[in-house]
């Protein structure tokens, strides 16, 4: 038997904390719902996420609000509403048992505009460095069709499939990133240590080194003796180009050239595909209108194309034409979005279908990123073994130079 760390509400609705102990967590919140309570968080008390209570407010003093504290919050309130807690009363239970200093902050200020008069929404975008103009959107939708729990529920989905594909992403690119690091430091060596060593011997025979070897000595003295103008140079040049794509202008350009470089415009379609849709559905299975949807859709959006398309097509829907036909028009989404989207509307199962589409997008986005993570690793191998390959050749005409100079 272990035991077992709880926070429930009691039939009362108060906020209850204590150790439970039973054969597993599953049989310990078994035992809190027979009970008449309902479990907000349940963890081992010697492991896991039982760390005593100091150690997590200590850790929180020292960090900034995570993805993860997001994904946290949007589950809780989600969980709280639901159970029949008020808005404002969930974010108070939540303030006052997260163990995360800064989560709570975050939390107090939103209750604190809340209670000001703002709507739920309204005080979330006030924070856009942590909610995003779609969990903005969708909380919106929430709260105009009177489904919030189950639109939070939604974000926590997307929110965790998102996390999924990240961590998925990053640990396919640990072992590329490795040995582009190690050949990176291998050609330094290279090329700051052995090839020095032969222009010194050519210097002491009086023989004017190739220009490629040249070029190689010139770059190689210029390292050796400014390392740390050449680590600075070095850094220069990614820094300042996410600096530039991080700004208006550059998000501008990136966005435009994005739908026409090849193999990423397919990639963006897959994944705008799958937001726009996945909204749609989960708006319009909960009875938002189909115009509603598609507006707040285009707030979902990344890129304004897809905005302005999606603008277009609610006008569109509201003088009596059909969305799909318009979407197919502009070419932006799949032709089989579309013609799935047409369907749906004359069956009059839109968020059905839009369900669908969703989830074939988002499966062969999936797909795409795997296959993109495949062709990193021989890319980055190939990218090493042509910069050593050109050094190598190069200490070889050298050496043949020598062996002339020799016969």
């Amino acid at each position: 038997m272990a035991k077992y760390v709880y926070t429930a509400l009691d039939a009362s609705g108060q906020v209850r904390r204590g150790v439970i102990e039973a054969g597993g967590q599953d049989e310990a919140a078994a035992r809190l719902r027979a009970s008449g309570w309902r479990p907000l968080s349940l963890a081992p008390e010697n492991g896991g996420r039982g760390f005593p209570a100091w150690r997590w407010r200590w850790r929180g003093r020292r960090s900034k609000v995570s993805s993860a504290d997001i994904e946290f919050f949007t589950r809780q309130v989600g969980m709280l509403v639901a159970a029949g807690l008020g808005l404002d009363r969930a974010l108070r239970v939540i303030r006052q048992h997260t163990g995360r200093e800064a989560l709570g902050e975050l939390v107090g200020e939103i209750e604190r505009k809340i209670k000001e008069g703002k709507s739920f929404s309204q005080a979330l975008a006030d924070y856009p460095e942590h909610f995003s103009s779609m969990y903005v959107n969708i909380v919106r939708a929430g709260e105009e069709g009177g489904i919030l729990p189950a639109m939070l529920q939604k974000i926590t989905d997307y929110q965790s499939a998102s996390q999924e594909l990240r961590q998925f992403i990053v640990s396919a690119s640990i072992y590329p990133l490795f040995l582009l690091l190690v050949g990176f430091i291998a050609v330094v060596v290279l090329v700051t240590t052995i090839l020095p060593r032969f222009e010194m011997l050519f210097e002491g025979m009086g023989r004017e080194l190739p220009l490629n070897v040249r070029a190689l000595m010139a770059l190689a003295r210029a390292i050796s003796g400014h390392p740390a103008v050449s680590l600075l140079l070095a850094a220069a040049v990614p820094a300042g180009l996410y600096r530039y794509f991080r700004s208006q202008a550059g998000r501008t350009l990136w966005q435009r050239l994005s739908l026409k470089l090849p193999g990423v415009s397919g990639f963006i379609r897959d994944l705008e595909t799958t937001r726009v849709f996945r909204t749609l559905e989960v708006l319009v299975e909960n009875g938002v209108h189909l115009a509603v949807a598609l507006r707040i859709a285009s707030g979902v959006a990344g890129n304004p194309e897809f905005q302005r398309l999606l603008n277009r097509a609610t006008s569109a829907l509201k003088e009596g034409q059909r969305v799909g036909e318009r979407l197919k028009e502009a070419r932006l989404f799949p032709d089989l979005a579309a013609d799935l989207l047409s369907i749906g509307e004359e069956s009059g199962r839109v968020g059905a279908v839009c369900g669908q589409i969703a989830d074939h997008y988002e499966e062969s986005l999936r797909n795409r990123v795997k296959r993109m993570i495949a062709m990193i690793e021989p890319l980055f191998i190939l990218v090493i073994a042509l910069v050593a390959g050109y050094v190598v050749i190069s200490m070889l005409s050298v050496i043949l130079s020598i062996n002339e100079i020799a016969v």
